[in-house]
């Protein structure tokens, strides 16, 4: 097996271990290039890691790192563009990251029980600020989207 991807493939396929899907939709940064030969490296893995071949298996590229792709990357594995996928970026969880970037001197010295539990608990932190600040999000957007509704109704009539 050629190590130029071996531990995206063991960290996906590890993933996926004991479960059954009719099609799995993969965003990965390089997906145009990681994509390639996919099968045929799963080969290389035990039969309980690999992906059946009853699977479909759809790689995207996710929403930010789509333009830095040439025109037939862009085409081919924009998320965008791609059916069944519904409308996301694929990129939430490096957003996160960025805000967990202060923990790093604190958590490097922690053994790995009190390390995952501060971890949980910011992340934990965050999704529940999110969640809050979606009701001021929705209120706004509604707002917005009102004014303009109505701004184009005035104009009709």
């Amino acid at each position: 097996m050629p190590p130029r991807y071996c531990n995206v493939d063991f960290g996906v396929l590890a993933t996926l271990i004991g479960i059954l899907l009719l099609r799995i939709v993969i965003t990965y940064d390089i997906g145009c290039q990681w994509s390639k030969n996919l099968r045929k490296r799963m080969e290389d893995f035990p039969p309980e890691m690999q992906i059946p071949d009853t699977t479909k298996v759809d790689v995207a590229i996710p929403g930010w790192h789509i333009n830095g792709h040439g025109e037939s990357c862009r085409n081919n594995f924009n998320i965008s563009y791609m059916e069944g996928a519904g409308r996301t970026v694929g990129e939430d969880v490096e957003t996160v990251w960025a805000g967990t970037n202060p923990l790093a001197l604190s958590i490097r010295e922690m053994g790995p029980a009190a390390r995952h539990d501060t971890l949980n608990d910011h992340w934990n932190g965050w999704n529940f600020r999110k969640v809050v600040r979606l009701r001021t999000f929705f209120s706004f957007s509604f707002a917005f989207h009102l004014l303009i509704h109505l701004r184009y109704q005035e104009h009709l009539f």
